[in-house]
Order: structure tokens, then C-alpha cells, then sequence
């Protein structure tokens, strides 16, 4: 798939797409994939600024989810954006994102049952038992997380399917951080 810039993108792109340029600051080769359809790059652009805006979530349980559908959907380009992202802004130890980055358990507990519920929403399709919530609850969260967690779920099938489905390369920024399903547990 291509691999647009803001001068070959069809017309009804360039705004989305200039838009998400501004925010990121750059162009990742997945924005340029995405600009090939006008109603996909105006879908992620509007879910960005809704999470961005409104998200009952911290930036990092935003990641934490981020990561562990990136996982769930074995999207090699997103892993590895994520993970650069969470190391540059500090938003968990080096120890830490290891960890998440192979669906290994969290030492922090509210961040574990965070990143286990929203394996089980995924792996599940939305069907928890109530014990599981329960346990999500009792960590800290409400059921507007719970609800948000299929937000947020919905937001990376955008990504992750148009990365695996595109395979655009890798972004030299995030090659440090490459990922490979191989390695989780």
C-alpha cells in the first residue's frame, strides 16, 4: 500500500492528515497509509482527540491498554511506536515496559489488573464474568473504565490492522524499540 505524503494524498485526506502531522509533530509512515482513505485517517483523527480530551484513563493505563491490544493483535510497527513513546516520556521503568512488552505481569497492581482485564475483553470479545470485574473494580477502576477499555480497544483494531494489513516500514525513530511476538509469554 502506499505510503502517502500530504501532496499525494487524495483531497478529502489533507485535513486529517495535516492535522495529525501537527499533533505528532512528524509524519509516521502510518499516517501516510492511512491518508489512502479519507473516512479511515477522519476516523482515527476524531478517535485521537476524543481519547486525548475525554479518556477517564492516565496517559500511561492509555498505553498500558495501547500495548497490550498491540500484543493481542500482533502489530510489529505499533509495538514498537508505543514502546518508544512510553520510554521517552518515562511513563514506566525500563523494568516495567520490558515486562508489558512480553505480557509478563506488572509490579504495580493496578496497572496488572488493567493490562489483564483488557487481555481478557480481548481475548473474550467483550464477554467478562462478573468475578473479573469485580477484581478490575477493586483495583480502582469503575465501569466507565471498563467501558473505555472497548474504546480504546476499538482505536488500535485501527492501527494494528492497517499496519499488519499495510506492513509499512518501520519509522527510524521507533527501530530501537523493534518487537517480535516470539518474545512474550
Amino acid at each position: 500500500m502506499k505510503i502517502h505524503t500530504p501532496e499525494t494524498a487524495p483531497a478529502n485526506s489533507t485535513e486529517a492528515f495535516n492535522g495529525l502531522i501537527s499533533a505528532f509533530g512528524w509524519s509516521p509512515n502510518v499516517l501516510g497509509v492511512f491518508a489512502g482513505s479519507p473516512a479511515l485517517i477522519q476516523a482515527y483523527q476524531s478517535l485521537s482527540g476524543i481519547i486525548a480530551s475525554n479518556s477517564a484513563f492516565t496517559e500511561v493505563e492509555r498505553e498500558i491498554i495501547q500495548v497490550t491490544n498491540n500484543i493481542e493483535n500482533d502489530c510489529t510497527y505499533c509495538m514498537a511506536a508505543h514502546s518508544t513513546v512510553i520510554e521517552m516520556k518515562s511513563l514506566l521503568s525500563a523494568d516495567q515496559l520490558e515486562a508489558l512488552r512480553t505480557n509478563a505481569p506488572l509490579t504495580d497492581s493496578k496497572y496488572e489488573a488493567l493490562r489483564t482485564f483488557s487481555l481478557i475483553v480481548l481475548q473474550n470479545q467483550g464477554r467478562v464474568s462478573p468475578t473479573e470485574s469485580d477484581a478490575f473494580k477493586s483495583a480502582g477502576y469503575t465501569d466507565e473504565h471498563m467501558l473505555e477499555i472497548i474504546l480504546h480497544s476499538a482505536y488500535k483494531v485501527i492501527t494494528n490492522f492497517t499496519n499488519n494489513m499495510a506492513n509499512p516500514p518501520l519509522d527510524e525513530p521507533f527501530t530501537a524499540k523493534q518487537w517480535s511476538k516470539s518474545n512474550t509469554k
